[in-house]
């Protein structure tokens, strides 16, 4: 090793460092008593990138607050091929104290939300509701991340503690359940308030993680998701970002990212200024593969809400390269291979052995999931840069065939014993594979390639097809994402009817994109009513697109 390249532990302690990244073997072998490994010239660690975000985040939400007047969070449109700068430290605003926290301030860092919410908490709702709601929440779950083993939390739920027993779920968890079941209702309930139950929430959420509460990680981590996706689905991207983040920070902290890694635990702990608290060591061991299951499928609950908002915003992934940091933990299954305790005895290189098709593993429903999720991430990676398709064609056409292979071995839905909600996810799992396609043929269709037209307009038509099969209760309407891939099917579609070469066109195919186009547009006119993300995004097209309005 030359002198002075040591990482800042080894050098401290005055210990041989092997410099291996993102860690080396003694910080990899310390179980979580070092900090991070960090080495001097190296830049910035994916901690500080992801504090770097948190903080930036706070002080946006600070200065909205300070307006007179509230500003909605504009969303980045995802099909104009530009991405946003990416966030430096030193062009935000006021930095928060050293020893701040966003999970732990009182009133600054969640701005007016938490100052509402310090306010006396409220009770729960008589038993009879609570049943209600929870059940409503069961219902489409499935649409916004929930995670937790359903056999096992259920008893937790109906249990006859007062809410804060250590029995119970969290406050927090349970409050955010609350808030979707009466979100989700079709009528109201007497006693629900949806805004006292965000408040509740977001009062607890802080307080649970520093509590004694035997689940306060794993279950502030579905807390977190639960949140994103809420603010996600009533158009306040900006909060929605904030607790994506801290989902995100929550999950490496806690080696999520490193279940059963053959080199050790790796811990992201970390006390400077924005990081959540954190634990200082690995979490205890798992009792049983149920747990440890639980740990899994969190990790990919968490890599599907960052994903959704890469596909969204057309932004930076809050996990940063994950293809450094790497991912070893296993693909997730489903509920009874878990109770059968199929968990491999050892993981590595999940993600990148999926994208280069050397790990043929995981074929549950959120498996597949999962790995549209990846595939639909990095397309918009290349979508967002479209030098990128010049620059290395050969890596565009790698992920390319692995969108294809993926695509050609997908399960036949109607083939399947599968309950509604799975089906809905495996429908949504095949819409963001097509959508994956479009983004990574975007760059190249804009330069004209008959072949990318082809692949883009064959991938919408899909969407399209899929689209018409979705009933009109099913849980895909509460879905914040699917708004997003029927936007960028219309938008092909809409290319075809109105761009410059739409007059050349035979009638045929043009009487076919019109009708194709028109179905995509009016689910996306019904299934607006519960989904503000969904309306945002249908006038933004007739507002773009006025030509549209006669397909409505």
């Amino acid at each position: 090793m030359l002198k002075g390249k040591a990482c800042i532990n080894c050098r401290r302690r005055k210990i041989k460092c092997d410099g291996d990244r993102p860690s080396c073997g003694q910080c990899a072998r310390s179980n979580g008593a070092f900090e991070d490994c960090e080495y001097p010239s190296s830049g910035p660690t994916q901690t500080e990138i992801l504090e770097d975000r948190i903080s930036y985040l706070q002080n946006r939400i600070r200065q909205l607050e300070n307006k007179s007047k509230p500003t909605e969070a504009r969303l980045q449109s995802p099909y104009n091929g530009a991405s946003p700068p990416r966030v430096k430290t030193k062009t935000a605003p006021t930095l928060p104290s050293a020893h701040s926290s966003p999970l732990s301030q009182p009133s600054s860092s969640r701005g007016s939300r938490l100052k509402s919410a310090s306010a006396s908490p409220v009770q729960e709702p008589p038993v009879d509701i609570r049943l209600t709601l929870i059940n409503i929440f069961y219902q489409y779950s499935s649409r916004f991340g929930f995670f937790l083993n359903v056999e096992r939390f259920h008893p937790s739920f109906i249990e006859p503690q007062q809410i804060g027993h250590y029995s119970r779920p969290t406050p927090a968890l349970l409050n955010a359940i609350y808030l979707w079941g009466t979100y989700l209702a079709p009528s109201p309930h007497d006693g629900c308030d949806e805004k006292a139950f965000l408040r509740n929430s977001l009062h607890h959420l802080s307080k649970d993680l520093s509590c004694s509460h035997p689940h306060k990680i794993i279950q502030g981590i579905q807390t977190e998701v639960l949140l994103s996706y809420y603010y996600l689905m009533n158009g306040k991207v900006l909060a929605g970002n904030y607790h994506a983040n801290a989902a995100v920070s929550l999950c490496l902290s806690s080696g999520f990212h490193r279940i059963r890694t053959p080199i050790g635990p790796a811990i992201f702990s970390s006390t400077s200024r924005s990081s959540p608290p954190q634990p200082s060591s690995p979490l205890p061991k798992a009792v049983d593969d149920i747990e440890e299951g639980e740990r899994v499928d969190a990790f990919w609950a968490v890599l599907i809400l960052n994903n959704t908002w890469i596909a969204i915003q057309e932004s930076h992934s809050m996990f940063y390269d994950l293809q450094t940091i790497g991912v070893d933990t296993p693909w997730p299954m489903d509920t009874f291979e878990y109770q059968l305790q199929l968990l491999p005895s050892v993981s590595s290189g999940t993600i990148k052995g999926f994208l280069d098709s050397t790990n043929i593993e995981g074929f549950s429903i959120m498996a597949l999931h999962a790995k549209a999720a990846v595939l639909l991430e990095q397309a918009t990676i290349y979508a967002s840069n479209p030098e990128a398709s010049d620059q290395r064609p050969s890596e565009i056409s790698r992920l390319e065939a692995v969108i294809d292979q993926f695509q050609s071995q997908f399960p036949m839905v109607d083939r399947m014993d599968v309950t509604p909600s799975e089906t809905d996810t495996l429908l949504m799992t095949q819409m963001m594979i097509h959508a994956a396609t479009i983004k990574l043929h975007l760059p190249l269709l804009q330069k004209g390639e008959t072949r990318s037209r082809q692949k883009t307009l064959a991938a919408a038509q899909a969407i399209a097809v899929l689209t018409h099969s979705i009933q009109p209760m099913s849980s895909i309407r509460v879905d914040p994402i699917v708004g997003v891939l029927w936007t960028v099917a219309s938008e092909v579609f809409i290319r075809e009817l109105f761009g410059p070469d739409s007059a050349t066109m035979e009638s045929r195919p043009q009487s076919q994109w019109s009708t194709l186009l028109h179905s995509i547009l009016s689910q996306m006119t019904k299934f607006s009513e519960k989904n503000v993300l969904m309306k945002f995004l249908v006038k933004r097209i007739q507002k773009i697109h006025p030509g549209t309005l006669a397909y409505w």
